[in-house]
């Protein structure tokens, strides 16, 4: 038998793309780790990290696109 080495998901770019791409379609966090991790050997915090930013980048959106007063901060005329 011929062994080879394992190919690792160690690269940002290729994890940030393929976890951006999966959330787009709609897949939740556990199933595009699941899916990731049978795939090939990733690097967890390379993977945190991708949620990270994609999780800032989404607050930041959402923040730009402004949110309605909360009902406490309404002052009486």
């Amino acid at each position: 038998m011929y062994e080879r080495p394992v190919k690792r998901l160690e690269d940002p770019e290729i994890i940030s793309a393929l976890v951006s791409a999966l959330h787009k379609a709609g897949y939740r966090r556990e199933t595009i780790e699941s899916a990731l991790i049978r795939q090939a050997p990733i690097d967890l915090d390379i993977l945190a990290d991708c949620y990270r930013r994609l999780t800032e980048a989404s607050a930041a959106m959402h923040g730009e696109a402004g949110a309605p007063p909360a009902a406490g901060n309404r002052r009486a005329a």
